[in-house]
């Protein structure tokens, strides 16, 4: 079973296990700073929460389709955990959900957080990179064939390297960013009887602990449960879920605004640094959260995040968000200390900031007559500009920034834009007797009603 080498070792190497893993995981410290690809998974061996909760976890590891004690304990707990509205984790490995698939995806279906468990529960210590990685495949790929995902969650067999540098390396190369981890096993899957069961709880409980049981026969843990769930509740402790355990503080206060893991799905990494300390930033399944004390805790997710990590998140520009994602006029939006992020469907995710963006927003934004970004701001000959849907926005720090659109834009782009002999706007185009104008450094372009003509004048 997956504690079994731990949980032999008894009370005196527990409570050593404990302060180590309480130095290590240190409330799992920031993995990696700039927010960047985490260089290790972070070990969980207790939650964020350091109040009086507790995170139950269960694994499962039966290889047959036919052990019908085993699937009558999965269902006592599934049942047990509705009735007490606690949701928990199970570390399933592929071959289990291989062959209960049915019994997989209930655990899903009832809200719980799949951990992925490795394919056959071998001791990862005793395997190579390659071996390691195998077998996260092939469970991953009997998850999707059941329709479910472990968001990159790991759990090791037997608890075996789960403070190795180079195992949580491995995980992190191949997309693991969390090892969720126990604090202490109940020993039910020795068949452990209630007065060892209850000794354990009352010595090892602690804020945030993550209590391990196990599904399979002869587990004494399924039909304990009750009795289990009492005496946490007896000892003044409530229940965190999973996703609530990896979050914390700004960002879990957001996260939980959001509608949790029911709207954001699961985190995919633990809290990191996101520029320099005293800012944050957390991964999840549809999105990123970020924080500084500036600009509070907000989410960028979708086509905009898409853009936003390709400018360079936190690190660009645009630095942190101001807003969650928001409605615009046909459309979406973020706010950011650097400028904003508008999409549609037809114009895409670009950004638009400084000059250009304040010009923008002045001519009424998306619902204006230049519409959405369909650029970035881009450099141009002797200053800058943006793309809209109706138009162009030009700016250089001796002209500032204008607008030029329509049938006057047509004639300017085709005469080689900033780059020709009339150089950058000065104006935005206005009306004049007959027609309309736009002014340039070195000339102007007039529209002309009754002939539908441009006309080009050089100063």
């Amino acid at each position: 079973m997956t504690s079994r080498r731990w949980a032999r070792h008894g009370g005196v190497l527990l409570g050593l296990f404990l302060l180590l893993a309480a130095l290590v995981m240190g409330n799992a410290p920031a993995a990696v700073a700039s927010d960047s690809t985490p260089y290790r998974a972070t070990v969980f061996t207790h939650g964020y929460d350091t109040s009086k909760v507790v995170t139950l976890s269960f694994d499962s590891d039966w290889p047959t389709a036919d052990n019908a004690q085993s699937r009558a304990n999965l269902t006592r707990v599934l049942q047990v955990l509705a009735s007490n509205k606690i949701t928990a984790a199970f570390g399933l490995t592929g071959r289990f959900v291989e062959n209960n698939p049915v019994d997989a995806r209930a655990i899903v279906d009832a809200g719980h957080k799949v951990i992925n468990h490795s394919y056959d529960h071998p001791d990862f210590m005793t395997l190579t990179q390659a071996q390691r990685w195998a077998q996260l495949d092939r469970a991953e790929a009997a998850y999707r064939t059941a329709g479910i995902s472990s968001a990159g969650w790991f759990r090791a067999p037997y608890g075996s390297g789960k403070f190795d540098p180079g195992l949580n390396r491995d995980l992190a190369l191949h997309g693991y960013y969390i090892s969720f981890d126990w604090t202490y096993d109940t020993t039910g899957f020795e068949g452990a009887p209630w007065s060892e069961v209850s000794r354990r709880i009352r010595d090892y409980t602690v804020p945030g602990a993550i209590l391990v049981m196990h599904l399979s026969a002869p587990s004494t843990d399924p039909q304990n449960l009750p009795a289990i769930i009492s005496q946490l509740r007896s000892m003044g402790y409530g229940f965190a879920s999973p996703y609530q355990a990896t979050t914390k503080g700004a960002i879990r206060g957001e996260y939980l605004r959001l509608g949790g893991s029911a709207a954001f799905g699961a985190a995919t990494t633990a809290e990191q640094v996101a520029t320099t300390t005293g800012t944050a930033v957390q991964w999840f399944q549809r999105g990123r959260i970020y924080w500084s004390s500036a600009s509070g805790a907000h989410e960028v997710h979708g086509a905009i995040l898409g853009e936003y990590r390709k400018l360079g998140t936190v690190n660009s520009f645009l630095r942190f968000p101001l807003t969650d994602e928001q409605a615009a006029a046909g459309g979406r939006r973020n706010q950011f200390q650097g400028g904003w992020i508008y999409w549609s469907s037809s114009s895409g995710a670009h950004e638009v900031h400084g000059a250009i963006g304040t010009k923008w927003r002045s001519l009424g934004s998306e619902s204006g007559f230049l519409g959405y970004p369909v650029s970035d701001e881009v450099g141009v000959t002797g200053g800058r500009a943006s793309q809209f849907q109706g138009g162009n926005i030009y700016w250089s720090s001796s002209t500032s920034a204008h607008e030029v659109h329509g049938a006057i834009l047509g004639r300017y782009l085709s005469l080689g834009g900033s780059a020709s002999r009339l150089g950058l706007p000065v104006s935005d185009e206005f009306t004049v007797s007959g027609g309309r104008r736009s002014n340039f450094q070195h000339g102007a372009i007039i529209y002309t009603y009754s002939t539908h003509t441009t006309t080009v004048i050089y100063s």
